[in-house]
């Protein structure tokens, strides 16, 4: 994303109650000063509005992507509506697959829901954010055992990884929307006191 483009990315953010900013206590058990739940994007606009977001990225990072997949359950709603966003800005015609957390043995049964990710696909993973990436590197071996398909990449809403951590080998080529150098930077117009905040969590302990 362009400068103005992720400032405009965070205050979509913001508005939508998804970005919030206070003392948050993670599942690691660290603090944040910041916490990001893309689950709150819930009303129709916004979620068009983030699916634009998201079709924007995936067409500069991954423009030879055949298929998205959504890890459950947000990638779930997220490649569905970055689909609909790569279609509405670029008549790209994208399918969307997900897993069920448990198979079923009925109907039209199967692990998967949408288009089945097949041999000769061109993978992206959907998701909101990145902390580890040990979820992406599950659903990444997932679609090797079950499809046969290695993913080419993996999209977020954002990197939350602080400075010291370590890329997780084996992780597919990942394009971020916007990392915590740009929320620092962003934060460092509109609220300096913040911006020093999540900057010293950037340095500290995930």
């Amino acid at each position: 994303m362009i400068p103005e483009a992720r400032q405009a990315f965070f205050e979509f953010l913001v508005r939508a109650g998804a970005l919030r900013f206070g003392d948050f206590v993670l599942r690691s058990g660290g603090r944040s000063p910041f916490f990001l739940n893309l689950g709150d994007v819930a009303a129709g606009r916004d979620l068009d509005r983030l699916g634009a977001f998201l079709a924007e990225g995936l067409h500069e990072a991954f423009p030879d992507a055949t298929l998205l997949y959504g890890p459950p359950y947000k990638g779930i709603v997220l490649a569905a509506v970055a689909a609909v966003g790569a279609w509405r800005a670029f008549q790209w015609d994208l399918p969307v697959a997900y897993a069920r957390k448990e198979r079923k043995d009925h109907g039209e049964g199967g692990a998967f829901v949408g288009r089945r990710p097949q041999a000769g696909d061109r993978v992206v993973l959907v998701d909101d954010v990145l902390s580890t990436g040990g979820a992406k590197l599950e659903a990444a071996d997932l679609l090797r055992g079950a499809c046969g398909v290695d993913p080419i990449g993996v999209i977020v809403c954002l990197d939350r990884r602080v400075r010291h951590a370590r890329p997780e080998p084996g992780l597919p080529p990942l394009h971020a929307l916007a990392d915590l150098d740009d929320l620092v930077e962003w934060l460092a117009v509109t609220d300096p006191d913040r911006a020093e905040l999540v900057r010293a969590f950037q340095e500290g302990s995930p």
